[in-house]
Formats: structure tokens, sequence, C-alpha cells
């Protein structure tokens, strides 16, 4: 087998041999990535003496640097956080920044809202007294809401007797 007949991929470095009836692979068989010139640079660097010079690096360290006492803040921030999201029974997840979300309360349906009656149910999938249950992300201090768990189960309940039916 020549060299010509092996390729390695940019991007997942495996090596893929082709068959020369075929021909090369237009794209990898294990990243599926496309393989030839596209998507690639090739960059040529001249040799200088100078060294490279930063202009802000004392700058930027000087920003990064948390005092241990906002170091601590920060862990006792982080340790109450898991501490309360292992009491909970159920933390969803930031639709957001994905982290775990706390539970922060129920709210009652507003007073404004009106069921739907479907007509292939005869009744409506919510009565017009149910609640939510409001999460926060102790991360990105998004709010949302879900079905409380009492709803949930009488509206999965309802739409499996209506499934039985049928």
């Amino acid at each position: 087998m020549s060299q010509s007949e092996k390729q390695v991929c940019p991007w997942c470095h495996t090596e893929i041999v082709w068959d020369p009836e075929i021909g090369p692979e237009e794209e990898c068989p294990h990243c599926f990535n496309e393989l030839g010139d596209y998507r690639s640079i090739n960059l040529q660097v001249e040799r200088s003496d100078s060294g490279i010079q930063y202009d802000d690096e004392e700058e930027l360290d000087d920003e990064l640097e948390l005092s241990d006492e906002e170091l601590q803040l920060a862990d006792d921030y982080g340790e109450g956080v898991q501490q309360l999201l292992d009491g909970q029974e159920e933390a969803p997840e930031c639709s957001s920044c994905h982290s775990f979300m706390l539970l922060a309360g129920t709210e009652p349906a507003s007073e404004g809202f009106v069921p739907f009656v479907h007509p292939a149910l005869g009744k409506p999938l919510l009565e017009s007294s149910f609640g939510v249950q409001v999460y926060l992300c102790p991360s990105c201090f998004k709010v949302e809401r879900q079905l409380a768990e009492t709803d949930r189960l009488a509206l999965v309940e309802q739409l499996r007797e209506y499934g039985a039916k049928k």
C-alpha cells in the first residue's frame, strides 16, 4: 500500500486508509468532518529575535486575582447552594446555563386563567386552580416555572384514561 493511499483526519487524527479503486474519502468515516483543504488554514510564522511583548499583562493579572476573602465567599455560596440542592426532591436544569435550579416556591394560577375545554376530552387539561413551582438558577439567576407535581400527576392520569378509552 503506497503512502498516497493513507490519510490522517486533521480533526480527530485518525488514520484513514482508502481503497484505490474508489479513491480518497471526502469525509472522515469516524468524526464525519470534511477532509481536504476546506476549513483548513496554513500559517507560516517568520522568526524574529525580538520577543513577544504584551502591553497590559500586569493590568490583566491584577483584575483576575481574587482576595482570600472573596474566594471564601464564593466557596461558601457554592456550598450553600449544594446543600439546598441536596435537600430537594427534584432539581431541573436551567435552560440558559444548565446549572441545577433551586425551588423558590409555588404560585397559584392567575385569576384570569380560563381553562380550554378540549372537544375530544370534554373537559379541560388543567383546572382553574392549578399551581406552578417557581425555580431559581443560582448561577445566572433566571427564574422558570413548572407545573406543580400534583397537577402533573392529575394531567398524566387524565391523558392515560383518555388513551385507554381509544
